[in-house]
C-alpha cells in the first residue's frame, strides 16, 4: 500500500501566505510612508532657505497716502538695507493706486526688464521688483497697502534651518467625511494685526479621534486642495501660539479624504515678524491634542 504523504492542509496554506504577505508588505508601507514625509518636510526646508521666502524677509512697510520714499538714507520713508543708493526713489499712494518711480539715474528691474517706473496696484498678481539683493512687491489687508522687502543676504539664510517635529505617527494619518457649505458662507478670521477677515469656507471636514467626532472648517487651497488653520490642546505649550496649517486633498467621490497632521506646520509668523497670518477661528479651536506635526520654532 502507498503510504499518503500529509501536506499543509490548503486553507493553512493560504493563511501562512497572507500573514507572511502582510509581514512583509506592512514594514515596506510604513518604510514608504516615511519616505513621503521625510521628503516633504525636506522640501519645506528647502523652500524656507529660499531667498524669496518668509526667512528672507527683511521688512513690511505700510504706506501713508501721498509720498513715501524708499533708499538707505535714514530720512526716507522706507529705510532699506545694504549698499543702495540713498535715494532710490519714490511710492506714491492715492486711494487704491500704488505708482512707483525710481530717480533719475536708478533703474530696476520688473519681470526682468529694466524699468524707472511702474504701477504696482492693479494688476491680478503683484510684480516682484527686484533691485540688486533686494527685491520687493505689494500687499494689500483690510484696504492697507505695504510693500514686502526681501533681502538674500539676510543672516537667517546662511544657516540651514531644524524644525522640531513630533514623533512620525501614521495614526494621525485620519480618514475624514467632507460636509460641504451652501455657497457664500464666511467665518470670520483675524491675521496677527488683529485685522478681521470674513472668509468664504469650502465646507467642513470630520473625523474621529479616540471615539470623538471633531469638525474643521475648510478653506480654498486650491484645484487639488483644501487648507486648514487650526489649534489644539498642544497650542502654546508645545506648538507655536498662533496655530498651525495643513493642507489636505479635497474630497474624493464618496465625499472622503485624509487628513495628515504628521505634515502640519508652522504658519510663516513662527519665522518672521514680517508676516501677516491668519489664526485660528473659534471653529477651528480643538480640545483634542494633535500630537504630530512642527512643533514651535519661535515666536514674532
Amino acid at each position: 500500500m502507498v503510504q499518503r504523504r500529509l501536506g499543509t492542509p490548503v486553507c493553512l496554506l493560504c493563511s501562512i501566505l497572507l500573514l507572511s504577505a502582510c509581514k512583509t508588505d506592512a514594514p515596506d508601507r510604513t518604510a514608504a510612508y516615511e519616505g513621503e514625509i521625510h521628503a516633504w518636510r525636506q522640501k519645506r526646508l528647502n523652500e524656507l532657505m529660499a531667498p524669496d521666502s518668509w526667512l528672507g524677509l527683511a521688512g513690511l512697510f505700510w504706506l501713508e497716502p501721498g509720498v513715501n520714499t524708499f533708499g538707505s538714507a535714514a530720512e526716507n520713508t522706507i529705510v532699506l538695507p545694504g549698499a543702495v543708493p540713498e535715494h532710490l526713489g519714490t511710492f506714491y499712494l492715492q486711494g487704491d493706486t500704488v505708482l512707483m518711480e525710481l530717480t533719475p539715474g536708478n533703474r530696476v528691474k520688473v519681470n526682468g526688464l529694466e524699468v524707472d517706473s511702474y504701477p504696482l496696484s492693479g494688476q491680478e498678481v503683484a510684480p516682484v521688483v527686484a533691485y540688486k539683493h533686494l527685491s520687493w512687491t505689494l500687499i494689500s489687508r483690510s484696504n492697507k497697502f505695504g510693500i514686502r522687502l526681501w533681502d538674500s543676504e539676510r543672516p537667517e539664510l546662511q544657516d540651514t534651518v531644524h524644525i522640531a517635529s513630533f514623533p512620525l505617527d501614521p495614526k494621525w494619518r485620519v480618514a475624514a467625511q467632507w460636509i460641504p457649505d451652501s455657497n457664500g458662507h464666511t467665518v470670520t478670521y483675524r491675521n496677527v494685526l488683529d485685522m478681521v477677515m470674513n472668509m468664504e469656507t469650502e465646507g467642513r471636514l470630520r473625523f474621529e479621534r479616540n471615539g470623538q467626532s471633531y469638525e474643521l472648517t475648510a478653506l480654498d487651497g486650491g484645484e487639488e486642495e483644501l487648507f486648514l488653520i487650526f489649534a489644539d490642546a498642544t497650542t502654546g505649550e508645545t506648538t507655536y501660539g498662533g496655530g498651525r496649517y495643513l493642507y489636505t486633498p479635497r474630497p474624493d467621490s464618496t465625499g472622503t479624504t485624509y487628513l495628515d497632521f504628521n505634515e502640519a506646520y508652522n504658519p510663516p509668523c513662527a519665522f518672521t515678524k514680517f508676516a501677516t497670518c491668519l489664526l485660528p477661528p473659534a471653529e477651528n479651536r480643538l480640545g483634542l491634542a494633535i500630537t504630530a506635526g512642527e512643533l514651535s520654532y519661535g515666536e514674532h
